[in-house]
């Protein structure tokens, strides 16, 4: 059977990603039913894909079986190249929290529980006619609902309640997973949230480099780093082309900018380095549809998706969560002047984080505002680097804009500086709620 580091060594080996997945289709209803099969329930299964599904792990499917409910979870490995560092952080991240309920108990908060395979594993690992693949089984959470956006809410009180309860449920989860050893947990995603690594890739693009050996300089020497994010180094437009996006008036002033501001963006980085704040491990897309909500009360009863744990600081996770929750205009407005923070959900946002953590640390306070800032920056970098060498990580899809990524970029970095503006007053608010 192959392993995961022997598809990894020939990926790097061949200079591609690696990864092997049969699409959708690929699999009948028969072909579901034996995966789940493999795994330790009872009862006759019935299947069905689950509505719900996002737009990563396409192949998750509802199951019944024995009066239970479950969800049965193919790892998207077009991805997630690294599928056993997704599963160790997923079990680290569920132990954490079981252990850390015991001594410090919390109503209403449930987290994921994997259902064994026959074997006894956490994940079934299997080589099939579709090639190599990883499934996983989960308890399904009952009498629980989701949300994209704060707007599916109708009312405003709805709204700002529900915010607080999405800031309550980070910080809940960041104290209950706080005792992981960050030193035990490889990221799922190489290159993930390396602010450093991603104006790298911006300083090589705005140089012109259509090389690895001309990028050679500002290449990461980790050869899964520089195999997987390599090609994102890379300019792949025609030269013409490249030249109008680079010298494009309308972006001068968003990459005097991004340049201006790099040793700001580095700030977490800095921190967790220099030691002033702590190295934890991290969910890595706190996104408001990975909170489950009680259908009932509405608490907050769990945070999943837990494929992107990762060593960092719990800021991160704040700071990108907050950074979408606040952003009026969505990342694809093209009038910039619709760009505004909703102030409002911003400090509800911070009044439940804070109403709930126990964990964090004065310095860490002290950064809570700037946090939201570099995040937001850091996405418009990333928008605005894809767009420059054109599009290659940000993908266009069918009847998106050409010039979609700019349009990202330049929300971001708006946001980024409405957010600054704002800063002084969510620094007397956070000051006065702490």
């Amino acid at each position: 059977m192959l392993n995961e580091q022997s598809l990894t060594d020939r990926a790097v080996i061949e200079g591609r990603p690696s990864h092997f997945t049969g699409a959708y289709e690929d699999y009948t209803t028969a072909d579901i039913i034996w995966v789940v099969e493999q795994f330790q329930i009872e009862g006759d299964v019935q299947v069905a894909p689950f509505p719900g599904r996002g737009n990563i792990n396409l192949h998750t499917y509802e199951v019944m079986a024995g009066g239970k409910e479950y969800l049965l979870q193919k790892v998207n490995t077009d991805v997630f190249a690294l599928p056993y560092r997704v599963m160790d952080g997923m079990e680290a991240s569920i132990r954490a929290q079981n252990e850390s309920l015991i001594s410090k108990p919390i109503d209403g908060w449930v987290p994921i529980t994997l259902v064994r395979t026959r074997s006894g594993k956490s994940f079934l690992d299997l080589t099939d006619e579709h090639g190599w693949s990883v499934w996983r089984m989960m308890d399904r959470i009952p009498e629980s609902c989701t949300y994209k956006s704060l707007s599916e809410l109708g009312s405003r009180e709805e709204q700002l309640r529900m915010a607080s309860e999405v800031g309550r449920g980070l910080a809940i989860y960041s104290d209950l997973t706080s005792c992981i050893k960050p030193n035990g947990i490889e990221g799922s995603l190489p290159g993930y949230r390396d602010t450093g690594l991603y104006y790298r890739q911006f300083h090589s693009v705005v140089k012109g480099h259509r090389s690895l050996g001309d990028a050679a300089a500002l290449l990461p020497d980790d050869p899964i780093l520089r195999t997987s994010m390599g090609p994102h180094f890379l300019v792949a437009l025609p030269e013409a082309e490249y030249l109008a996006r680079l010298n494009d008036r309308e972006l001068a002033p968003y990459i005097a900018l991004v340049k201006e501001q790099e040793p700001f963006a580095m700030a977490l980085w800095t921190a967790v380095a220099q030691g002033r704040i702590r190295h934890t491990v991290i969910h890595g897309d706190t996104k408001i549809e990975n909170f489950l909500f009680d259908s009932s009360t509405g608490f907050v009863k769990a945070l999943v998706d837990l494929d992107t744990i990762m060593a960092f600081t719990w800021l991160a996770d704040w700071g990108d969560m907050l950074r979408s929750l606040v952003n009026v205009a969505g990342e694809k407005e093209t009038d910039l002047s619709q760009v505004m923070v909703d102030e409002e959900v911003y400090k509800k946002v911070a009044e439940g984080f804070l109403s709930a953590a126990t964990e964090i640390t004065d310095q860490e306070v002290s950064m809570m505002v700037p946090a939201v800032q570099a995040i937001a920056l850091e996405l418009g970098l990333r928008f605005l680097t894809d767009y420059l060498k054109g599009d290659t990580y940000f993908k266009l899809g069918p009847g998106d804009p050409e010039d979609l990524n700019k349009t990202r970029a330049m929300v971001q970095l708006t946001l980024y500086r409405r957010l600054v503006e704002f800063g002084p007053e969510a620094e007397r608010f956070i000051a006065s709620v702490r």
